[in-house]
C-alpha cells in the first residue's frame, strides 16, 4: 500500500496554524492563572490574630504539671492528702447540670 499526498503544503499549514493557536490559548492560560495568584492573598482579623497566638502559647504547655504531680504524690506517700468529697459532689452536679443535650 502506497500513501501518497497531492496537499502536502496544505497539511503543514494546517499543522503550523493548530500549534500556533494551541501556544496562544497556553499564553492566554498561563497569564490568567498568573493573574489570580496575584489577586488571592489572606488577611487574618486582629481577632484571629490573638487567637493563633493563644493556640501557641497553649501548644507550648506540657500536657502534664509535672510540679503538681510530684506535690500530689508526696502528699499521697506521707497521708497527707485529703478529699474533700462534699466539694467534689457540688462540682460534679453543677457540671452535669450546666451541660446542655
Amino acid at each position: 500500500m502506497e500513501i501518497t499526498t497531492n496537499n502536502s503544503y496544505i497539511n503543514l499549514e494546517s499543522y503550523t496554524k493548530n500549534i500556533g493557536e494551541k501556544e496562544k490559548t497556553d499564553s492566554l492560560s498561563k497569564q490568567a492563572s498568573e493573574e489570580t495568584f496575584r489577586e488571592d492573598k489572606v488577611v487574618l482579623s486582629s481577632k484571629a490574630r490573638e487567637i493563633q497566638e493563644a493556640k501557641k502559647l497553649l501548644n507550648s504547655l506540657p500536657d502534664i504539671r509535672e510540679e503538681k504531680v510530684a506535690h500530689l504524690k508526696e502528699q499521697i506517700k506521707n497521708g497527707t492528702y485529703h478529699i474533700e468529697g462534699d466539694k467534689i459532689a457540688v462540682k460534679m452536679l453543677n457540671e452535669s447540670l450546666s451541660i446542655e443535650y
